[in-house]
């Protein structure tokens, strides 16, 4: 309700949101995308395929094997699995990786850099750059 009214807030049994104004508004309409994290599993793609739109692994082991079970689910709750965002978290990137990722429908990556100043990350980024 912040993203799209003027004002939003929420009262129910557990948990309550005072009412509350947020701007600039979110550019992406009518949403922002809502991705879960976690490792794979029923009860988080589960509510992926409630509610999500996407998953944000932690890098890329077992992806191929979660990839369709994930997808099952958003097809077994009526959803359409193409419309689902990939975006492994972490990613070390190398044109093979790059390549890997792209064929089981990973839709984007989050890249690791260096928790440092910008003498080490700014190689790194270059570094990127050429793989992708």
């Amino acid at each position: 309700m912040l993203w799209t009214g003027d004002v939003g807030g929420y009262e129910g049994e557990f948990a309550s949101v005072s009412p509350s104004w947020s701007w600039p508004k979110p550019v992406q309409q009518p949403r922002v995308r809502t991705l879960l994290g976690g490792g794979a599993g029923p009860k988080l793609f589960a509510a992926i395929a409630e509610y999500g739109d996407g998953w944000i692994p932690f890098g890329g082991a077992g992806l191929r094997d979660a990839l369709p079970l994930l997808r099952q689910a958003v097809t077994d709750a009526g959803r359409d699995p193409a419309t689902l965002h990939i975006v492994p978290m972490g990613v070390l990137p190398t044109p093979e990786k790059m390549a890997y990722y792209e064929s089981l429908g990973v839709t984007e990556c989050v890249l690791r850099v260096p928790a440092a100043g910008p003498d080490e990350v700014l190689p790194v980024l270059d570094e990127y750059a050429f793989y992708l």
